[in-house]
């Protein structure tokens, strides 16, 4: 108590005759330029003169031994983003209809540029295929959804986004707090400055879209290149995604879903996109009412109903891998629609 106190008195003191009037960071600052072109005028308005934030950083002295003078100096420089907390707010997964949704990933455009994707990387595909068990359409149309192949992989600095989210996002602040953590330790790292990587509106970089804990964990340098890219090298990409999904629990040679038909909605009503994990016996499902349409394996799955018109709802029967997708991207929604992109994508042996 008597910490923060003083901690509390100390930025009070600091904001009263503290104004940012930098024009240029000197090249050894380890913080970039590009935190000057939309600064706060001062510095009680930046996020250093926030007192969670100024916590924060001495947290990550005492535990990382990180330089505080280089946090003091990256947190004076940003404010709040707004756009970060609406968009975090209003996601496409959620509130859009998947009939809507899908348009935006499954189309012939996207399935033609995933087979040229394909095509050009077909050695790293067939080398991630078996060395971790996933099938290269998977890959690719993942990297597809993401980011359009790497077309569009964010143009905001991750270190405010990171920022806006972990001390002004009460929902997911203790999420958001844990991945400024390993943004920073990446930072540090990897020999970036603060502030020059370039990402999602909630953090994600690179074209597979890692958060930075799992850009720290999974990403891989898979052309052995002394470097993980995941900006410019598709075989970090693909190795990176594929260890990725193999690391959630993806099974070689397994089935994603199959079609299914429910007699009557209202019994299942309960279990229709309930959790997270496949969990029923196929003979369970055909107690009640639910009916596989297509060949299928007696393995547990779990009950995807998603609108796919206006007025109709299409049932499929979930199996592991169908979830793996989800701990990409915990949407229904999301998960469907890079599998469905991956069956118009086809194989790497056919493109």
């Amino acid at each position: 108590m008597i910490k923060q106190a003083t901690l509390f008195f100390l930025v009070l003191g600091l904001a009263a005759c503290s104004g940012i009037d930098q024009p240029s960071l000197s090249a050894d600052s380890g913080v970039s330029d590009a935190l000057l072109e939309d600064m706060p005028k001062e510095w009680a308005d930046s996020y250093a003169g926030n007192l969670e934030v100024q916590l924060f950083i001495d947290r990550l002295v005492q535990e990382h031994n990180y330089d505080r003078k280089r946090l003091q100096l990256a947190f004076s420089h940003i404010k709040v983003r707004p756009k970060v907390i609406e968009k975090s707010d209003n996601q496409p997964e959620v509130i859009t209809p998947y009939y809507e949704y899908k348009t935006r990933f499954v189309n012939e455009e996207r399935a033609k540029l995933g087979r040229q994707f394909a095509k050009r990387n077909a050695e790293w595909l067939h080398k991630a295929e078996l060395e971790f068990g996933v099938e290269s359409r998977v890959i690719v149309a993942l990297i597809g959804v993401e980011t359009y192949y790497g077309r569009i992989t964010g143009s905001k600095d991750v270190f405010t986004s990171l920022t806006t989210l972990a001390f002004d996002y009460p929902r997911r602040k203790d999420y958001f707090q844990s991945e400024l953590e390993a943004y920073l330790l990446l930072v540090r790292k990897e020999g970036w400055n603060i502030g020059e990587t370039k990402g999602s509106y909630s953090g994600a970089m690179g074209m597979v879209q890692f958060m930075p804990s799992n850009y720290q964990k999974l990403a891989i340098d898979y052309d052995n290149s002394g470097h993980i890219d995941l900006w410019g090298s598709d075989a970090d990409a693909i190795g990176s995604v594929a260890n990725y999904l193999r690391h959630h629990g993806w099974k070689a040679g397994e089935p994603w879903f199959v079609m299914a038909h429910v007699e009557d909605r209202d019994k299942v009503a309960d279990d229709i996109n309930r959790g997270r994990k496949p969990n029923v016996d196929m003979t369970v499902w055909s107690s009640l009412g639910v009916l596989p349409t297509q060949p299928f394996l007696l393995q547990k799955t779990g009950l995807i109903g998603l609108r796919t018109g206006p007025e109709t709802i299409s049932y499929w029967l979930a199996y592991e891998n169908f979830f793996t997708i989800m701990d990409y991207n915990p949407s229904r929604r999301y998960a469907m629609s890079v599998l469905e992109l991956a069956e118009s994508i086809g194989s790497y042996e056919n493109n």
